[in-house]
């Protein structure tokens, strides 16, 4: 492995401008913004090694790029996307979302970690193997979407129609990361995700304010419904869906009390004084990685740029997400949501 290391530590000032150019180059899912040029990127540079490419449509959604290098009795899929989320807010910003810049020995741009680091690192470790080690031992499949940030939602479609492309005999996806100390990690489980949005209705058009004696405020009616969602001690209300979720067993509480947790470290880098509830060790560690969770994710209603506007809204909207734990399926917590609009919400 020598020549290998050799190679990445020569190579490394080139491998990171290739991570700046892909930075550069917006790609956001939610707005529909650059997913075609980022594509096109990912498909050259995928070619550059040598494989095999394929851009496959996927509906009204960017395409799903495949490719498919080396041969072998073993096969190996990469999973990875190319699209980012919204930058905003820009004001929070030290620099430019797509104008990378280094800084303390780190990288920031928006997509940077989620996910384009990972899915070029991965292109350039196999440049790296050829050029140092040769053939591969194996075949390689890539399936990069451009939805991951919007839940993937022809994901699934693909997946079915496509099975033959991704049959693979392992599977590496996007995640890794480092904790406080540096450290790697790795996940044994992950959970799942639910996005929806709650909207509430007023009167046909904005009514001046001095009629909110009589009118209904939309933004109201949402903010009362949400209250319904959580109390102050963040527990979540919705009737049912705590008993959905299972305790995790005593082999797995052996597994919590042997991770390394941080937590002033964590604050410290998050800025907050303490967790929720004002837990510690194992208990903030037992609620972070076995309880789901229900979170406002943007809230609109009315005017909100610089200066007055006496004005009623005529309609409110919120971004909620749910993060799934094992029993809780996304079917399920819908209904449940059903029932508890149908009894809790104002």
């Amino acid at each position: 492995m020598d020549k290998f290391n050799a190679y990445v530590e020569a190579n490394a000032e080139r491998f990171i401008e290739e991570l700046k150019e892909f930075c550069r180059q917006p790609s956001i899912a939610a707005q529909g913004i650059g997913l075609e040029e980022m594509a096109e990127l990912v498909q050259a540079r995928l070619e550059r090694l040598g494989a095999e490419v394929r851009l496959i449509p996927v509906g009204d959604g960017p395409p799903v790029i495949y490719g498919q290098l080396g041969e072998g009795q073993r096969t190996l899929l990469f999973y990875n996307h190319y699209d980012v989320v919204p930058p905003e807010p820009l004001d929070l910003w030290e620099s430019e979302p797509f104008e990378p810049q280094i800084r303390e020995g780190k990288l920031y741009a928006r997509g940077v970690a989620d996910d384009k680091g990972d899915l070029l690192s991965r292109l350039q470790a196999v440049e790296a193997y050829q050029a140092t080690l040769g053939k591969l031992p194996l075949k390689i499949k890539w399936v990069f979407e451009g939805e991951e940030e919007v839940g993937s939602p022809h994901m699934a479609t693909f997946a079915a129609k496509n099975a033959d492309l991704l049959a693979a005999d392992g599977c590496l996806w996007e995640a890794g990361g480092k904790d406080e100390s540096e450290r790697p990690t790795m996940a044994l489980g992950v959970k799942g995700i639910m996005d929806l949005e709650l909207r509430a209705h007023g009167a046909k058009a904005g009514i001046i304010n001095s009629l909110a004696t009589i009118v209904p405020n939309p933004a109201w009616r949402l903010v009362w419904a949400l209250s319904t969602l959580k109390d102050e001690n963040d527990n979540i209300l919705i009737d049912g869906l705590m008993d959905h979720v299972a305790e995790p067993t005593a082999a797995e509480m052996e597994m919590l009390a042997a991770i390394p947790f941080e937590e002033e470290k964590m604050r410290a880098r998050f800025g907050i004084p303490h967790f929720i509830r004002g837990l510690t060790g194992i208990k903030a560690l037992k609620k972070h990685l076995y309880e789901p969770t229900c979170t406002i994710c943007g809230f609109h209603a009315g005017h909100i740029e610089a200066g007055a506007m006496t004005v009623i809204p005529n309609m409110a909207m919120v971004k909620l997400d749910f993060r799934l734990v094992p029993n809780l399926e996304s079917d399920l917590l819908l209904e449940l949501l059903r029932r508890h609009r149908q009894t809790g919400f104002c």
